[in-house]
């Protein structure tokens, strides 16, 4: 079974599940994450510092990937010295609602996705769907 990597800001207080409200998860590389769309996946934290020896992974939960859908990430450099952050699926003339989709990747507040994806390369990317919600 594939494991998936959170932040322990994205875990339930009891350890056992996503905070509530977090439908989904958006991940680099689309082509990969297609191909377990459909099939559960091990969601994880580390109990150490990530990747680093001694460090274990904690199974906290197991989710299926209901849907797949393939996403666009583009930053604007605006006037004022500050960045906007946008995600499009379909065209690039569409974005998605980044108030909605920062709440449904279980951003609190919103604004806070800007700083998380800040660093992200622009292009394709994959919103891995644990409901039937869809963009």
């Amino acid at each position: 079974m594939k494991r998936l990597s959170f932040d322990k800001r994205f875990v339930n207080k009891t350890n056992d599940d996503l905070i509530s409200g977090k439908i989904h998860t958006i991940r680099q590389n689309y082509s990969f994450w297609k191909q377990f769309e459909g099939q559960e996946v091990a969601l994880f934290t580390w109990e150490g510092k990530p990747y680093r020896r001694g460090s274990k992974q904690k199974i906290f939960c197991v989710k299926r990937i209901v849907n797949v859908q393939e996403t666009w990430l583009r930053i604007d450099d605006l006037p004022n010295g500050m960045r906007a952050l946008w995600f499009f699926v379909k065209t690039l003339d569409d974005p998605i609602d980044m108030e909605i989709l920062s709440k449904n990747d279980g951003f609190r507040p919103p604004d806070r996705a800007a700083d998380w994806f800040a660093n992200y390369p622009l292009g394709k990317m994959a919103i891995l769907h644990f409901s039937d919600f869809r963009y």
